[in-house]
Formats: structure tokens, sequence, C-alpha cells
């Protein structure tokens, strides 16, 4: 029995390799056609095109991680019983679940693997896809950073820091503005518990400012309730929505156990949306050999069936996912049951399938 893992080890992972570079391969050509007038238009140079490119393959390989395992079990699966393979295990004695565990043992660990990459090897990436596409080609410069829940932001009046706990609204938490004077000397430095943005006007709520005064000396005042003239606004403070992408999954898990608002919820969906849709190669791989072998056995046909009818399964599981994941974020759906329902229902009807041909 090794040395049948062995050689469906061997035999998975070239052909899950295979697809892999013909998917990547696609995407990329894609993806070319589609940002390369960005970089024409803003003269750009072809090296930093092609870094660019480079640099957004692992994100691309997480992307395509589900069809990926389930097209590279289908052909392993195809040719196996195209050749005869299946039918001679089968002779032996050998059932259908045991032919596919190794096929499957397979998958988990290139989706592990996968895993990996997304903790430390596409956030760096990622980041450095987005500076270069945003920042070099486009110029829109981040506007703020965020780190451990606090915004951050400088502009030429002063240099801002806050907790933003509502999405909606101008409520801005922990306020601090502090400014300086041209022989950068501390001129003004105002904290706030909470700040707030109506119609052109801050207004702060249990201030204390630090303003120096005409002989050189700062004096300190505090307020229940006052405003101050900043020119900034809400919408230049934030930075962009792209920028979720760039954080590690420990990262978000970090963010969502650490913050109870809205930031935070923000971060715990999408570290489910990532886990769960990479994981999700593992059960559409469980569906997609025992409906090959269905193909076969009524149709006498493989492969020329089952990878349309994979790429079906697979778009549908993922249309299906997406669904949910909308609904988790419009609150209607509990996020779990959003993240890994689709997953138990298309493992269910593979592990019954394929018991249902070792009968």
């Amino acid at each position: 029995m090794i040395l049948l893992d062995r050689y469906l080890f061997k035999q998975f992972a070239k052909y899950m390799l295979l697809v892999m570079a013909v998917l990547v391969t696609v995407y990329l050509l894609i993806d070319f056609f589609e940002r390369i007038d960005d970089f024409v238009e803003n003269q750009k140079s072809l090296a930093l095109a092609v870094k660019y490119f480079a640099l957004k393959i692992p994100l691309i390989i997480e992307q395509l991680t589900p069809i990926i395992i389930l097209l590279g079990g289908i052909i392993v699966l195809g040719l196996l019983n195209h050749r005869g393979e299946i039918l001679a295990l089968k002779a032996v004695g050998i059932h259908t679940f045991r032919i596919t565990f190794p096929i499957t043992a397979t998958a988990i660990i290139f989706t592990l693997l996968t895993l990996g990459s997304s903790e430390w090897i596409v956030p760096p990436t990622t980041a450095s896809t987005n500076a270069i596409f945003y920042e070099q080609v486009r110029e829109e410069k981040s506007p703020g950073i965020l780190r451990n829940n606090r915004f951050y932001y400088k502009d030429e009046q002063g240099f801002y820091s806050f907790e933003k706990h509502e999405t909606s609204g101008n409520r801005f938490d922990f306020f601090i503005f502090t400014s300086w004077d041209e022989n950068y000397s501390l001129d003004i430095f105002l904290t706030a518990d909470s700040a707030f943005w109506n119609n052109g006007i801050w207004t702060f709520k249990n201030t204390r400012v630090k303003r120096k005064n005409k002989a050189g000396n700062y004096q300190i005042t505090t307020y229940a309730k006052t405003g101050f003239p900043l020119s900034v606004q809400p919408d230049e403070f934030f930075i962009p929505e792209y920028k979720i992408n760039e954080m590690s999954l420990s990262g978000l898990y970090s963010l969502a156990k650490n913050d109870n608002g809205s930031r935070g919820n923000e971060a715990g969906l999408k570290l489910l949306e990532r886990i769960s849709f990479i994981f999700l190669g593992i059960p559409l791989l469980m569906l997609g050999l025992p409906l090959l072998l269905i193909a076969h056995h009524r149709w006498g046909r493989d492969l020329s069936l089952a990878i349309p009818l994979s790429c079906g399964l697979a778009f549908g599981a993922w249309g299906g996912w997406s669904i949910l994941q909308s609904l988790a974020k419009a609150e209607i759906l509990n996020h779990h049951l959003a993240a890994w329902s689709v997953h138990l229902v298309i493992a269910i009807m593979g592990t019954f399938l394929i018991l249902q041909k070792d009968r």
C-alpha cells in the first residue's frame, strides 16, 4: 500500500503543478492585457511591469487553489481510469475510498502549504504589487496608516491619531492632534476622548489643549466640549480598502481579537473568508472524484465530460460560497456558517457517492 500511495502522490502532485502552471499563465495573460495600458500611459518601464506581475503570482495561486486541487485530482484519476489502473486496483480488492485517500491527503498538504504562503509570502508580495500599481503607476498616495488599531495621518497642518470604532458616522475616539512651529518645536497638542465632524465643523469632548503662548511657555486648558479649527476632513484620513488584503492571517486574527468594533469585525470576516476559500478545494475534490467515476460508468467518458463538469461544479460552489459571504457581511447569516456550510454540504455528498461506489 505504501507503494500505491507513493505512486498516486507523485501522479497527483505532477498534474496539480501542471494545472497550476497553466492556470497561473492564463491568469497573468488576462491581467497583463487589463493592466498594461496603465503602465504604458504613465510611462513606466517594462522592468516595473515584469516585477509587478511576478510578485502577483503568490496571490494568484492562493486565489486558484480550489480549482487547482479539483482539476489536478480529476485529471490524475481520469488518466488512471482511462488506462484501466482503477479497474485493476478494484480487481485485487482495493476500494474506491482507499484509492482516493492518498489523493485527498496530497490535496490537504497542498492546502496547508497555501495557508503558509498566505501567512508569510502573500502579504509582503501583495503590499509590493499594490505599492507599484496604486502609488507608482497611478500615483495614488495612501492617506493614512493603521497600526495596532490606531489610524495615523499627517498633513501640512499637523499630525493626527485616533481610533475608529464605528465605520459609519463621523465619530473618532481617543483623538490626538499635534502641530509644530517653523523651528520644529511643539506648538499645539490636543487630546480628546472623542471628536465629531458635522457640516465642516470639528467638535471635541473632554478635551485638553496644550498651547504655546507668545512668551514661549506652554499653557494647558481643559474643556468639556469645544471646537477647534482643523482644516482636514474625515475622508482624507482613511487607508484604501485594498490595504486589508495585505494583512497576514495572524494579523487579521489579532485585529479581530483585540478590536470589538467594526474594524475588528471586518478583519474577522476577512480571516474566515480567506481560510475557508483556501480549504474549498478539498471538499470539491471529494465530490469531483466520484462524479468522474460515475460519468465513466454511465456514459463511458472520462476527462471529456469530467473536466467541464468539474469546472461547472467549482463555479457553482464558488457562487454559493460568495453569496453566503455577502449575507454574512450584511449580518443576515452567522459568519462561521457562511464560511463553512458549502464545504460541509459538498464533503457529505462526496463521501456518500464514494461509499456508494464501493457497494
